[in-house]
């Protein structure tokens, strides 16, 4: 039976697929293609699995869609053990039933995995204050290549209890083992929340504002900065309706607390806009606050090129100003509208294109890496055409640690059965 085209990554289909049912079912398929020496690669949601260089080998696709789902809360030790092929969402709907919640957002949270986002490492907007998902992980249980089952960390916030070897599988993108559960921490709901968004005709004010409000007592738990795409797609929710000339840049800052210190918060947020020439603000707070948010993280899935940038705070910003600079100024060197985000106080920006050529993409795959290199940052390329991938390493030059990396990977999976040449380095 032909294996369905879902499977392929980066047009290669494997031969087989399997679905393993249970922690046990998965460590005898991972054993035999580890026997075999048979390549295999992970994916359950499947929301990144365009991050990675071309597979080296494709033998068998393990499709983790069957693996369980239980969430094992305890909300007195505000800590959750859950299963990898739970969604995003029904863990943050399960633990807000207790008034609790996993400090992290993800696009396409109902399809998006704990497993694949802690593989990846995904970024979300509130690493402004809360850091990223790998600050709330304290442990995890992982099926190695051939099949041994570990697990690493403990169950409790504090614990001494092994290495902390799940920090290696965190953005790993399953090239170390398979995850299966991870343990996490959690953080309280607060009891009210509010989202501030400030609109410019230029990157300058909202740089500015921005390392403001990072650099405040109390810093908001997201402050992100907006270009192009997700710009406009949050500005047709604002009742004010900005025009995209005055509103090129958009910031948002979503505040939380007790309600007396949010109501202080939005002042002050307001009040610091009109010193740093914002041309707008607007105040939004339940359903009309979730859509800002919302609507800024629909584009990502329209991109034909993206960058995941990593900068302190301030060469974030200028990262981006060298990518709006000039004949490029909002519309890329080959026409092609620029959609960017700065996660501010994290330093993350996350850019790209959609609609561009693949003679183009090359040109501006190198001008993220250039730019990146030039302020002080590295560089992921995760969104490309295939052909891009044949030519560059979308992970970039991991310098003298690629050594280590190796090691690591020797070590952990030394007969390349897991996502062979797909991270850094093509390991």
């Amino acid at each position: 039976m032909p294996v369905p085209e879902k499977y392929s990554v980066d047009g290669l289909t494997p031969s087989e697929v399997q679905t393993p049912g249970s922690v046990e079912e998965l460590s005898q398929v991972l054993a035999r293609a580890d026997g075999e020496r048979l390549a295999v690669i992970p994916r359950s949601g499947g929301t990144r699995l365009h991050v990675g260089n071309l597979p080296a080998r494709y033998d068998i696709a393990l499709d983790l869609t069957a693996m369980p789902r239980e969430i094992e809360h305890e909300p007195g030790d505000l800590t959750a053990i859950v299963d990898a092929a739970v969604t995003v969402a029904d863990l943050q709907s399960q633990v807000a039933q207790a008034g609790q919640r996993l400090p992290f957002e993800a696009p396409r949270a109902a399809e998006a995995t704990i497993g694949g986002s802690v593989a990846s490492n995904a970024a979300g907007h509130m690493r402004t204050s809360f850091g990223g998902i790998r600050d709330w992980v304290i442990g995890m249980q992982v099926v190695m290549a051939d099949g041994t089952v570990t697990k690493s960390g403990g169950r409790v916030v504090k614990n001494v209890q092994g290495y902390d070897l799940y920090r290696l599988h965190t953005g790993a993108f399953g090239t170390l083992g398979v995850i299966t559960q991870v343990a996490f921490k959690l953080a309280p709901v607060a009891a009210a929340t509010r989202t501030v968004a400030v609109w410019f005709d230029a990157p300058d004010g909202a740089a500015e504002l921005a390392m403001r409000l990072f650099n405040s007592p109390s810093v908001p738990e997201a402050v992100s900065v907006f270009t192009g795409a997700p710009a406009t797609a949050a500005l047709g929710h604002l009742s004010d309706r900005p025009s995209r000339d005055e509103a090129s840049f958009l910031l948002l800052a979503r505040v939380s607390g007790v309600a007396p210190a949010v109501a202080r918060q939005v002042d002050e947020i307001t009040g610091a806009a009109g010193t740093v020439d914002a041309t707008g603000y607007e105040a939004a707070e339940g359903a009309d606050a979730e859509a800002l948010w919302n609507a800024v993280d629909s584009y990502q899935d329209t991109l034909t090129l993206a960058a995941r940038s990593s900068f302190k705070p301030r060469d974030a910003f200028r990262y981006l100003s060298a990518l709006t600079d000039g004949a490029a100024d909002r519309a890329g060197e080959d026409g092609a509208p620029l959609a960017a985000e700065v996660h501010a106080g994290y330093g993350t920006v996350i850019a790209g294109y959609r609609d561009v050529p693949s003679d183009g993409a090359k040109k501006l795959a190198g001008k993220f890496f250039h730019e990146a290199a030039r302020n002080n940052g590295t560089a992921i390329i995760e969104w490309c055409p295939v052909e891009i991938k044949k030519s560059i390493d979308v992970f970039g030059d991991a310098g003298s640690a690629l050594a280590t990396m190796r090691s690591v990977k020797l070590r952990f999976d030394p007969n390349n059965t897991l996502s062979p040449g797909r991270f850094i380095g093509r390991i």
